[in-house]
């Protein structure tokens, strides 16, 4: 059996990945749970993906092969987990189970699988140079030239290259974007007609289910995701109740430890993200 009480994970993560801030908001979200067990440790660890670390070897070999963030490893796990959805419904189900209650796990689940096959980059630059709207490429094409890596690690480019291009390398394609757009838009509606339902969509800092039911992990990743349609001019995508929603939620102590008063997209004129300490433990 199990011993989850003494579960130590580690979170591999990058401050401005919109995923990760999803992950790392499930885990200070269940901890004000009442029916949180939470583990003996998560370690936050900084993954530098402009310095492409995301792309080193032991990370495609060991971590996630997929080279993206977050990904979260442990003693208590059997193999890594390499997206934000499987990351938080893990730690729903074995650590904070009031961030997935079972009256309303099926809704949760669904809206999940259906924003994360959105793909993030669709949304998030709205100005993508002509040769990204044709195939937006990857820095793995550079490594894939070099002589000198091994024939594991070579392999592990070429699977992370695949999966590239079948994902963010056509995420600027117009109808692709233009599919992104609309699906969101109906993912909004729906939140607000569960906002509604529950009587909560009068009061802006209310969960989705309403404050009797409390944060969700439904909550824990919607919030990241409106802010960032905001941020980047894809304000009109999101109904103005949402909106209002967000921001006030903005401004929650859960959020504050995520953020640390930042907003969702970087700025080179914050300064060097590795220079951000408060952003590299949890």
């Amino acid at each position: 059996m199990t011993d989850l009480a003494n579960a130590e994970y580690t979170l591999y993560s990058s401050p401005f990945s919109l995923y990760s801030m999803m992950a790392r908001h499930t885990i200070q979200l269940g901890r004000t749970t009442h029916s949180a067990k939470p583990p003996k440790d998560i370690t936050l660890k900084f993954v530098n993906r402009g310095k492409e670390e995301n792309l080193s070897e032991y990370y495609l070999t060991k971590v996630n092969p997929k080279g993206q963030v977050p990904a979260m490893t442990g003693n208590v796990l059997k193999q890594p987990l390499t997206d934000s959805i499987s990351i938080s419904l893990y730690l729903a189900e074995n650590h904070y189970p009031d961030l997935l209650p079972d009256e309303h796990a099926a809704v949760i689940k669904d809206l999940l699988q259906r924003f994360h096959s959105v793909y993030g980059l669709s949304f998030s630059n709205k100005n993508p140079t002509p040769e990204m709207i044709q195939h937006n490429p990857s820095p793995v094409e550079d490594f894939l030239k070099r002589t000198d890596i091994s024939p594991e690690y070579r392999k592990a480019l070429e699977a992370k290259l695949k999966f590239h291009n079948e994902n963010n390398g056509i995420a600027f394609h117009p109808d692709v974007v233009a599919k992104a757009r609309a699906d969101l838009r109906t993912i909004f509606a729906e939140i607000i007609e569960l906002r509604r339902q529950s009587g909560a969509l009068k009061t802006p800092a209310e969960w989705i289910f309403g404050n009797k039911v409390g944060p969700t992990v439904l909550d824990s990743h919607m919030l990241p995701l409106v802010l960032r349609c905001i941020e980047v001019g894809n304000a009109e995508l999101v109904p103005q109740e949402l909106q209002l929603w967000a921001k006030t939620n903005e401004k929650s102590p859960t959020w504050e430890k995520v953020m640390h008063g930042r907003p969702t997209r970087y700025d080179p004129s914050m300064g060097p993200v590795e220079d951000m300490h408060d952003m590299m433990s949890l």
